[in-house]
């Protein structure tokens, strides 16, 4: 007995994916996870079958919730949890998918999704976030929800294409429980007082209780060999040894952790509270139960509904002082959490604040205290108090996390639930403004060329005097100027044009399109001008040009339920409004929708868009794909003694029937998805070249030319051609507003503006190098 206990301590202990062992197994082939999930075997990623079967029965060490999006400036509310083994996300709203590459959130390992309603707010961005996974790897993907996600996403499939990903819909009405090796979530269904056939869902998570260490003595004492069978038993699985006998996990190791349960709650409206309140007996149960301990609720609920006195009252009577409580949609949440877009934005305003002005998000958050951080850890000397001393030092610290909840979450927000920590506010997304002008001046050069402009060019003065003798109309703001998903730095594509003092169109409306007017304005501002917004244009169904519309329409009704827009798009669009407005939501209201193929050959005249202050719109079509179409509006405005003229070409390839449309533009604002190396990849993904987009605006003789709808290859600058040849030619960027003025001094903004991203240009010069040297060894072996 003795030698036996001695050759067990010889075993070294290994960590497995965060779930300790007490024993080195050379043989096993679990030995290959023998580090964090951060650094799992690549072959493993490649083959997600592969690593969930050599999972399936491993009960993770590490399990962690996190806030992708905490409902703040238009960000959505959308909470990700992630284990060892799996990933689960909860609500998608749109923008999770740019959230969740902003901040390197990992979601090629994605298994479930589980909606809390389905409407936009809750279910916006998936689409976006479909095509994502798709392209990382994921094969099948769970989507739990109320009824109708199955339809809408075959609606959706119109300008959704999932060639790889199979999605399964699972009506959480009708199938209430969900489990795996990791959790079990039940579904707890909340129907509205006034329509009963509208539904939200709630859901109780209850973790697989992790199993106690495993006894050594207790492990030689039933004569269980050193190999893969202690790994089994530790994972509290039960054994047959080679003689027959069966050992019990439970007689072998220590007792295990009390379950952890964590509940998500949406309540829209007080029409669910009596809902709610049928479900006390199940919640009271839940928090009073000795087998689980209910360690967090996330409210979905809006800021209405949480400060309800009912509510609140709800929530004090089913779970205890010690359930801890984040708030998302939140008034105290004061961040969206798009951090590079501020830094961007940050670096840009020094070339030129006219034209780069400072999101007003970061103002607004100037006069806010930064959030506090909670310390996670204790020192070890705290282990020395006595009983009664660290309750009196434990207190503080729980005072401090409930206080530090109440300030508010941001995005990265953390909430550790094994090893149970609790609130986790070192990975926050914060905005540091300091450090975004340090880096811009750091660049050499950038300094002088930068005091250079502000004596060139009245776009770098901050003050009014710089306005004074320019036309302020039409203003051209971009709020997308990426293609395809969205980036860091660059959304996918809209364009807001204020053609008047009180009148607004918008050109496109991609994923995301009213958080970006939310975060440019200020929630108020952006409120006047959802309520000036007169019409929208859609060129074509391709997701990255028009998923935003929904949310676009629903903001806008409530704000003036009695003033439809003017909906110009392809008549392809038309069922999948209209399943939307049966199924999920009335918006039919909302708009008129006038075909852009109606206008092909009648133009739209007269008081329709008089009040707009425009003259006529026109269209026509381009060469991308079916039914994708190019606009001209000719304004009421003058510059210089003539009519005002802006072409958008959507996208499309080098167009004649464009080029006549916009003949004689005061403004072109074209697609430039490719640099100019690219010409055999544009012309295959129906795009233009930079190059092409500028010989464009000199076919059809226009003023100035604006370069948009950048490959996201290029999230910060593209790579352009000679100087010569960016005359009367701008590149947009997010954010960037421009009047006709402010074009004619753009292109005294290239040095700077080179020299700024001078790292970033020649990381593209050096891809462009290498990708040339490739296609050279290409045509070498073609020859031979």
């Amino acid at each position: 007995m003795l030698l036996s206990l001695v050759k067990f301590q010889r075993f070294k202990r290994i960590v497995v994916d965060g779930i300790r062992t007490n024993y080195k197994v050379t043989t096993h082939p679990i030995r290959k996870f023998s580090k964090s999930s951060t650094a799992m075997d690549a072959k493993y990623e490649r083959q997600p079958n592969v690593l969930r079967k050599k999972l399936s029965n491993v009960v993770p060490g590490s399990v962690n919730l996190q806030v992708l999006g905490a409902g703040a400036n238009g960000s959505p509310s959308a909470v990700y949890l992630f284990t060892d083994q799996s990933r689960y996300l909860f609500n998608c709203g749109e923008g999770t998918q740019r959230l969740a590459y902003e901040h390197k959130t990992r979601l090629s390992r994605l298994e479930q999704i589980f909606m809390t309603r389905n409407t936009w707010t809750s279910v916006g961005g998936l689409p976006g976030l479909a095509l994502t996974i798709q392209d990382a790897g994921v094969r099948q993907l769970g989507v739990h929800g109320p009824p109708h996600l199955d339809t809408m996403l075959q609606s959706m499939r119109r300008f959704v294409m999932l060639k790889n990903l199979q999605m399964q819909n699972i009506d959480a009405t009708t199938s209430q429980h969900f489990e795996d090796s990791i959790l079990s979530v039940q579904s707890v269904v909340l129907r509205s007082e006034k329509q009963p056939e509208q539904s939200v869902i709630s859901y109780i998570c209850k973790l697989k209780p992790r199993p106690g260490a495993l006894n050594l003595v207790k492990c030689v004492e039933h004569g269980v060999p050193p190999g893969p069978l202690l790994g089994q038993l530790k994972n509290g699985q039960d054994v047959e040894l080679p003689g027959g006998k069966v050992v019990r996990s439970v007689d072998v190791t220590e007792p295990g952790e009390t379950a952890l349960s964590f509940v998500f709650i949406d309540v829209p409206s007080v029409d669910y509270l009596s809902a709610l309140q049928a479900q006390a007996k199940e919640y009271k149960q839940l928090a009073d139960s000795e087998l689980t301990e209910v360690a967090l609720v996330v409210h979905f609920s809006p800021a209405a509904m949480t400060e309800h006195a009912d509510y609140r009252q709800f929530m004090a009577e089913n779970f205890s002082q010690c359930t801890e409580h984040i708030y998302l949609n939140s008034p105290s949440n004061s961040f969206s959490g798009y951090a590079a877009t501020h830094r961007i934005q940050y670096q840009l305003h020094q070339l030129a604040p006219l034209v780069f002005p400072l999101l007003a998000e970061s103002l607004e958050l100037q006069h806010n205290c930064p959030l506090k951080k909670t310390k996670l850890e204790e020192e070890e000397a705290k282990e020395e108090l006595t009983g009664e001393e660290s309750k009196k030092r434990e207190q503080p610290k729980k005072d401090d996390q409930k206080q530090s909840l109440n300030q508010g979450v941001v995005p990265m927000t953390s909430f550790h639930l094994r090893p149970k920590k609790g609130l986790d506010r070192t990975l926050e997304s914060k905005l540091t403004p300091e450090e975004y002008i340090k880096e811009t001046h750091a660049v050499p050069g950038v300094t002088e060329l930068l005091a250079k402009l502000k004596c060139d060019t009245k776009l770098s003065q901050e003050s009014e005097l710089a306005t004074e003798g320019r036309s302020n109309y039409p203003r051209i703001i971009f709020l997308g100027t990426g293609s395809c998903i969205p980036n860091k730095t660059r959304n996918v594509s809209s364009i807001l044009i204020q053609t008047a003092k009180e009148a607004f169109v918008l050109l496109d409306c991609g994923e995301g399109t009213h958080g970006q007017i939310v975060r440019l304005y200020g929630n108020e501002r952006a409120k006047e001008i959802m309520l000036q917004l007169q019409a929208i244009y859609v060129s074509h169904l391709h997701a990255d040009h028009h998923i935003g519309l929904i949310a676009l329409l629903t903001e806008r009704q409530q704000l003036a339920p009695e003033a439809p827009l003017l909906l110009l798009a392809p008549r392809q669009i038309e069922p999948w409004l209209q399943f939307y407005n049966r199924q999920i939501e009335s918006i039919a209201d909302s708009y008129t929708l006038v075909a852009n193929g109606e206008l092909l050959e009648n133009p739209l005249r007269g008081e329709g868009v008089e009040r707009l202050g425009i003259d006529s719109i026109g269209t026509c079509l381009v060469r991308h794909c079916p039914h994708a179409f190019g606009i001209s509006l000719t304004l009421q405005a003058e510059h210089e003694g003539e009519p005002i003229k802006i072409t958008y070409s959507g996208d499309t390839m080098p167009c004649e029937d464009l080029v006549e449309l916009g003949r004689n533009s005061t403004v072109l604002i074209h697609e430039a998805t490719m640099e100019d190396d690219l010409v055999e990849e544009a012309r295959i993904k129906t795009h233009s070249t930079i190059s092409q987009a500028i010989q464009q605006g000199r076919d059809m003789q226009a003023k100035h030319t604006i370069l948009t709808h950048f490959s996201q290859r290029y999230a910060k600058c593209p790579r352009l051609p000679s100087n010569e040849d960016m005359q009367h030619v701008a590149i947009a960027f997010d954010n960037m507003q421009v009047t006709v003025d402010d074009l004619k001094e753009y292109e005294k903004l290239y040095p700077a503006l080179m020299a700024m991203f001078a790292e970033y240009t020649e990381e593209l010069e050096q891809r462009a190098v290498k990708r040339e040297l490739k296609q050279e060894r290409k045509r070498k072996l073609a020859q031979t």
